[in-house]
Order: C-alpha cells, then sequence, then structure tokens
C-alpha cells in the first residue's frame, strides 16, 4: 500500500537516530555549506501557462515575505522539526485552516522528508491522494502552510498527495483541475521548461554532511568519493552534472563563468529516494557524504 510505503523512510531515520545513540555518537557529523557554489532559490511550481494559480501563489508568498511572516514559518517549523525543541508559536502566527466547507479541490503534489519545508508531525495537515483509506498521517511545514493559505484564498479543499521527489513535476502536470507543487523546489531553468514558479520564498545553499574529522567545504573536494543524494533533487543534479566531462557551470556574481568538475573515476553518485535513507548509508559507511540543502541537512543530523 502506498501509505505504508510513505511511512517507513519515517521509522528508518527513528532506527538511524537510535543506532547512532546505541553506538554513543562515536562520530559527529556536520553539515558544511558547499562554498564554491551559489545560493538557491525556492519557489511553488504551478501548471506551465497556469497564470491564475501562479498569481494566487505570489500573492500569500509576497505578502509573507515582505512583511516578515515567512521568516517566523521558517524559524518555527525548523524548531517544530526538532524533537529536542517545544516551540510555542509567535502572536499572530496562523497553523490551521479550515478549509472543510470549501467543494471546490486544489491538489498539492509534495514529499515528506525535507523539514522545516514540509514533514510528517501530528498537528499537519492530513494526507490523502482521494483514497478511502489514506488520512492516517498528516504533513506540516512551511510549503503546507502557503498551501493551505493558498487554497483559503480560493476557497478550495486542500488534498495533499506525498510522492516520491523526482516524480512531483509529472504528478504535477498530469493533475486535473487547481493544482500545485511545493517540495524546496529550486528554481532552475530546466524545471522552468516544464512548469512555471511563483516568486522566490526562501533561499538555501547546498551543504556536504560528513563526518567532523573529514570537514569538505567544497564540491570539488568530494572527488574521489561516494555521494549520497535524493534523486532529482538539486544535489542530484549538480553532483551528476559536475561528474561528466562538462561539469557543472554557472555564472558567479561577478558574471563570470565557474566549473565545478569531479574527474577521478572513484566518484560515485548514489542516489536514495529519501533523506533518511541516505543518513542510513552515511552511518553505515557506504556512502562517505551526503549533498543536500542546508536546512534540512542540519536538521537532519541534529538529533543524531
Amino acid at each position: 500500500m502506498k501509505k505504508l510505503s510513505l511511512l517507513i523512510p519515517a521509522a528508518v531515520l527513528a532506527a538511524c537516530l537510535a543506532f547512532g545513540a546505541a553506538c554513543g555518537g562515536t562520530t559527529e557529523y556536520v553539515a558544511n555549506d558547499a562554498t564554491d557554489l551559489l545560493q538557491e532559490d525556492f519557489g511553488v511550481a504551478v501548471k506551465k501557462g497556469d497564470t491564475e494559480m501562479k498569481a494566487a501563489v505570489d500573492a500569500v508568498v509576497d505578502q509573507w515575505v515582505n512583511d516578515g511572516t515567512m521568516d517566523k514559518y521558517v524559524s518555527y517549523y525548523s524548531d517544530l522539526a526538532d524533537e529536542n525543541a517545544s516551540p510555542t508559536a509567535p502572536q499572530g502566527l496562523k497553523l490551521s485552516w479550515d478549509l472543510s466547507a470549501n467543494t471546490e479541490t486544489l491538489d498539492m503534489y509534495t514529499e515528506s522528508g525535507f523539514a522545516p519545508y514540509e514533514f510528517v508531525h501530528t498537528s499537519g495537515y492530513s494526507v490523502s491522494d482521494g483514497s478511502a483509506e489514506d488520512g492516517a498521517y498528516s504533513i506540516t511545514g512551511i510549503d503546507v502552510a502557503i498551501a493551505c493559505q493558498v487554497a483559503e484564498n480560493l476557497k478550495c479543499k486542500l488534498v495533499i498527495h506525498d510522492v516520491a521527489f523526482d516524480s512531483i513535476i509529472s504528478h504535477l502536470d498530469a493533475a486535473d483541475g487547481k493544482a500545485l507543487a511545493a517540495a524546496g523546489l529550486t528554481i532552475n531553468a530546466e524545471r522552468a521548461q516544464q512548469v512555471d514558479f511563483s516568486n522566490i520564498y526562501s533561499s538555501s545553499t547546498l551543504s556536504i554532511v560528513c563526518d567532523k574529522e573529514k570537514n569538505y567545504t567544497k564540491l570539488a573536494d568530494l572527488d574521489g568519493l561516494k555521494i549520497g543524494v535524493q534523486e532529482g533533487t538539486s544535489g542530484d543534479l549538480t553532483a551528476s552534472a559536475a561528474t561528466k566531462p562538462e561539469g557543472h557551470s554557472y555564472e558567479n556574481e561577478d558574471g563570470e563563468t565557474v566549473t565545478v568538475k569531479l574527474t577521478s573515476d572513484k566518484t560515485e553518485v548514489v542516489t536514495y529516494k529519501t533523506y533518511a535513507a541516505a543518513l542510513a548509508a552515511l552511518q553505515a559507511g557506504k556512502i562517505d557524504v551526503i549533498f543536500m540543502d542546508k536546512v534540512p541537512a542540519q536538521l537532519l543530523i541534529k538529533n543524531i
């Protein structure tokens, strides 16, 4: 069943954390920014040409960014994802939306293993793909809050579909009616050919999760290593591009083209469906590092 398969990653993560505690925490992990890469910008994806939905998302994103609400959501959901924290929401921060009286549906496509943007939590919004057996768990986070507010403004119910990250855009493209995709999606040229993006609502840097003793600080430092990534993410696309003969290229703030290449024949990009699975592989010594976005990386290792 889909529902069971989606809950497995959370169980895997719990096992990883228990394993780390049982071993006495002999390995300390850090999440270091990849200093030879640029900052990434996140946007909510809508169907190509869906100007109505883009305008509806932009209205929420722009207001929350401009009045500081987005920063409050980032702080609150980061604390909520930390099992050792007991966050108190800032006064006036909306954390629940009653959409039950609405008749039209807004479908949201996401992948739940990317705290603080979306993660499984009892205080979240119920997950369903329209089947009667779904709704046994719930997802919360920054992206869910955005989708809930958009749904409220459009007078829609919200149906959240928790799917594999690398299938999110294809699900969005195939959706009938009102739909959006939000999963900490990096705005890039390749994705922009398939979907339209909202205005930027958050930014991040790619980080390297590794043994503190190794202390890798650049993508170039990973040449010759086994690099764990979540399939279809920016970490996957960037690391994979760097292993090709042309390398990963980008234009820096001075307008100069920078290229990062991983040329060793020992370099291997290992893909996982979830970051929990990648963490288990890292702790088991099957990979050397995890390459992923900064804030989720910090939360992933915080409770080890």
